[in-house]
């Protein structure tokens, strides 16, 4: 068993307040080659995901946003927004899924959020991200 307590995402919080990026990870998983990637995400206010996707067939990527609230912006192949909406608790949805090759980003926009990303693996680091070329 493991048990992710406040005081565990406390020290990610402080991990992330310290980040040039803004944010700070956690892997829940025990190698890349595993076939259900976990990922806790601590994100503080700022911390932005630029557009990215994932080319993949099987890089789908889900997240559960248990704390704060993010922005997600869904872009079209040349770089306009197809659609925008916020990700939390409070809102109408915590949960996210982007299919592969979707161009999305992510934005922190409350003090501080908690994210569970969860994906199939393997993960192979050379194929993490896609950066769209507009």
């Amino acid at each position: 068993m493991r048990l992710i307590d406040k005081d565990f995402i406390n020290n990610l919080y402080k991990q992330a307040f310290l980040s040039e990026r803004k944010r700070s990870h956690h892997l829940l998983h025990n190698s890349h080659d595993d076939k259900v990637q976990r990922i806790l995400i601590a994100l503080v206010k700022g911390s932005y995901v630029e557009p990215h996707c994932h080319k993949l067939p099987h890089q789908w990527e889900m997240f559960s946003v248990t704390e704060g609230r993010i922005k997600v912006c869904i872009y079209g192949k040349t770089g306009e927004i197809i659609n925008e909406f916020f990700a939390g608790p409070e809102d109408r949805s915590g949960l996210v899924e982007f299919s592969p090759d979707e161009i999305h980003s992510v934005e922190c926009v409350s003090d501080k959020a908690l994210m569970l990303e969860i994906k199939e693996g393997p993960f192979d680091p050379n194929f993490a991200k896609s950066f769209p070329q507009w």
